[in-house]
């Protein structure tokens, strides 16, 4: 982690420096000018400098303290460690007193893992929260049946859904169909 750390968290002149030699290293490769001619791209050698402004950051005001003060979280101060300087009580959150995890039927263990992990999260931060209601959707491949099962469980007083859709992420089939049925029928995270 430090390694790449040094790597990702450098100054803005070793920045510039990299990518000064970036372009170097394309001017004198023989396929790259071909593409850059033929895409008609020319980089600069030095980059454009600007006037601007730089604005404080500020602070981050958390949930109190053990002794009661505020939680204040300098964010230029903290910026690399910034989520786990949050991972506080919040300022003020309402509570999630009613949701429920919605789950494929070959997937049962995996939302109990997740409600274990989520009742984990949300103790550490203080996050009032009742446990959600856990439903079983069969058979957990078909779109018609997710639509089925959530109109028959949600209500006026849910507030949130956790979806477990089988499926790689971005090529789920389901997502689709069933976001859209949650964005017109019931408008609430999902």
């Amino acid at each position: 982690m430090k390694d790449l750390a040094q790597i990702v968290h450098t100054n803005a002149e070793k920045k510039v420096a990299e990518c000064q030699h970036l372009f170097q290293t394309f001017a004198e490769n023989e396929k790259c000018n071909a593409k850059s001619k033929a895409w008609h791209i020319k980089f600069q050698d030095a980059p454009a400098e600007l006037k601007g402004y730089t604005y404080a950051a500020g602070n981050l005001v958390m949930g109190p303290t053990s002794s009661g003060a505020p939680n204040k979280v300098d964010i230029e101060k903290s910026a690399r460690e910034l989520d786990r300087r949050t991972q506080a009580k919040m300022f003020s959150a309402p509570a999630m007193n009613k949701w429920g995890i919605f789950h494929g039927d070959r997937d049962a263990q995996i939302a109990n893992q997740f409600k274990s992990s989520m009742k984990q999260c949300l103790d550490q931060v203080s996050f009032a929260h009742a446990d959600p209601a856990v439903y079983s959707v069969k058979p957990g491949m078909r779109s018609d049946a997710w639509i089925r099962e959530l109109k028959k469980q949600l209500n006026d007083g849910i507030q949130m859904v956790v979806l477990l859709l089988p499926g790689a992420k971005g090529k789920c089939a389901l997502y689709d169909d069933v976001k859209r049925f949650l964005l017109t029928e019931y408008p609430i995270p999902s």
